[in-house]
């Protein structure tokens, strides 16, 4: 195979396609090496979007005051009416505008590595919020923590005001448990269906009773609305609390085998060979779900550059637009 059809195959899985600088290359492809140079180009952290903030300051408001606003869903008058529908207006644009700012990263920054990871935990984190502040913040914290270790992006998203509030966890208080945050967060986010009790559910829900988010998109533990009881969750016992639980769905080899296997399924194949994605699964949870080691070891793979999963992947529609 040609050695410019496996750097091709490597830029496109990776990131979004080769720049028009890599497309003449003639050399000798060595992987390690064109991965390590993926690596530097991603290892500083990326600026934080800041779009929402500057569209607001046009109307001469804050994201803390806009949300109060928006929720004035009491106040009947013709001036309150009008605020709120000027605030979801200039939401729609944020969200619009984001999306753009987001697509030119995806195009202009050489960062190519951690923008393609950064795409892959926003899908994998499905959440949807009409708060363009909350999106924002959503979106930075996954282009921030996307190459880090998955436990800590794991927790910063949980207690992101955009899942909190899609999950109906500011809803979760004690006598009164919201089971959705939970469940999704076992389910969707760690170790897939089929590794935990609806029993888990109910008891993990117990756990995050109390967590919240303020007007300005900020995480609070509302201890007098948290349930202080002893909860049994995945054969363990205590008084746990939200980030207990956290911790407990990390020690389940479940949860390494189920991102690695979703990550070979948009990395690699939608075929999964079983043998290698386990092989990647027990070395993310050696490595105590270190994202960058885990994608050293996919992306240098010599299997990974095997004729089978080359061109076996349908690009989603913004993977193309964006290496076009």
């Amino acid at each position: 195979m040609h050695p410019l059809q496996k750097q091709n195959h490597l830029y496109w899985r990776a990131g979004f396609g080769p720049s028009p600088a890599q497309l003449g290359f003639t050399g000798h492809f060595q992987p390690e090496k064109a991965f390590k140079e993926m690596l530097k180009a991603s290892a500083n952290a990326p600026d934080p979007f800041t779009i929402i903030e500057k569209l607001l300051a046009g109307m001469g408001q804050n994201p803390e005051a806009a949300m109060r606003q928006e929720q004035m869903t009491g106040e009947n008058s013709k001036e309150a009416a009008e605020s709120r529908k000027a605030i979801q207006q200039k939401n729609r644009e944020g969200i619009r505008e984001l999306n753009l700012a987001w697509l030119k990263q995806m195009m202009e920054s050489p960062a190519q590595l951690r923008e393609k990871m950064a795409f892959f935990w926003h899908g994998h984190f499905a959440c949807r919020t009409q708060n363009s502040f909350f999106s924002q913040q959503l979106l930075n914290t996954i282009r921030t923590h996307a190459l880090s270790d998955f436990g800590t992006l794991l927790a910063e998203v949980s207690k992101s005001a955009a899942m909190l509030q899609f999950l109906n966890n500011q809803q979760n208080r004690k006598y009164s448990p919201n089971e959705n945050f939970a469940r999704e967060v076992m389910e969707l986010f760690t170790m897939g269906r089929g590794n935990y009790t609806e029993q888990d559910v109910k008891e993990a829900a117990r756990a995050f009773t109390g967590w919240g988010f303020n007007q300005a998109g900020e995480f609070q533990f509302r201890r007098n609305q948290h349930d202080e009881g002893i909860k049994t969750i995945l054969g363990k016992t205590g008084n746990f609390e939200g980030d207990q639980v956290l911790k407990l769905l990390l020690e389940q080899p479940a949860t390494a085998r189920f991102i690695s296997t979703k990550l070979y399924r948009f990395f690699v194949n939608d075929t999964v060979n079983t043998k290698q994605a386990d092989w990647l699964a027990k070395r993310f949870f050696d490595s105590g779900y270190n994202v960058t080691s885990l994608l050293t070891d996919l992306f240098t793979a010599d299997w990974f550059y095997a004729k089978e999963n080359m061109g076996t992947r349908i690009k989603s529609p913004v993977e193309l637009w964006v290496g076009i």
